[in-house]
């Protein structure tokens, strides 16, 4: 409980940090679900964008889990908006919203949260690494994450790092963050992956990113698809 607790100041320092910078913070709304059929589930997203734009949202997609699954088939579409009135309205919109049988054909709902991003990226979806960890330090974290994705840059990897702080995600997700390392294609992540492997990494820059972890809870890798944008 007092890690939890601990966690949780440093993600609401880490937030007021940002808000000193900008009033709104940015909110990713996730939609977990299970999808027999990945392609059509996003090809469907995609060829129906009143979907996320009656939502208010400013752009959207969807992730496909491609290793460490939690479940079975474990795919998410996620929504971004400006703020978290305008996530949480949305959010309201949808579970009122009337049934889809398409859409429910095509996927079962699992469950829903909210994140939001503490570390903004330009970078667009693709093949992302995704973390989630118990962090001792959230402000100190994102201070030396930055200098890490600086150091990747610097070595010639077009890569990015977004950090969010979970909102209503559960149980199993309080007092985690989420990491993102947003590579776009699978042979620049794979890159990344040999760059450290290798030991050719600023080890300084990365132990002291490190220094903040105190346990990871998740790894996967995802393959994600931008499929609206708001105009």
């Amino acid at each position: 409980m007092k890690a939890i607790f601990k966690a949780t100041v440093g993600m609401i320092a880490a937030v007021s940090a940002a808000t000193a910078l900008s009033q709104d913070v940015p909110v990713v709304s996730v939609i977990n679900v299970k999808t027999m059929d990945p392609q059509g589930y996003t090809q469907y997203l995609a060829d129906n964008p009143q979907i996320m734009s009656s939502l208010g949202a400013q752009m959207g997609g969807t992730c496909l889990t491609v290793s460490g699954h939690r479940y079975p088939n474990q795919a998410f579409a996620w929504t971004i908006f400006p703020n978290a009135a305008a996530a949480f309205k949305a959010a309201r919109m949808y579970s009122q919203a009337p049934a889809n049988p398409e859409l429910d054909a095509l996927r079962e709902n699992v469950s829903s949260e909210f994140y939001a991003i503490l570390k903004p990226f330009t970078k667009p979806s693709g093949w992302e690494r995704r973390f989630q960890m118990v962090i001792n330090d959230v402000p100190g974290f994102i201070k030396a994450a930055t200098a890490l994705e600086k150091s990747m840059q610097d070595a010639g990897h077009p890569v990015e790092i977004g950090i969010f702080m979970p909102m209503g995600a559960g149980k199993t997700k309080a007092g985690l963050i989420d990491i993102r390392i947003f590579a776009v294609e699978p042979e620049i992540g794979g890159a990344l992956a040999q760059y450290v492997l290798s030991g050719q990494h600023d080890r300084a820059v990365m132990g002291e990113m490190q220094s903040f972890i105190e346990s990871v809870e998740l790894d996967t890798f995802e393959d994600c698809k931008q499929v609206f944008a708001a105009d």
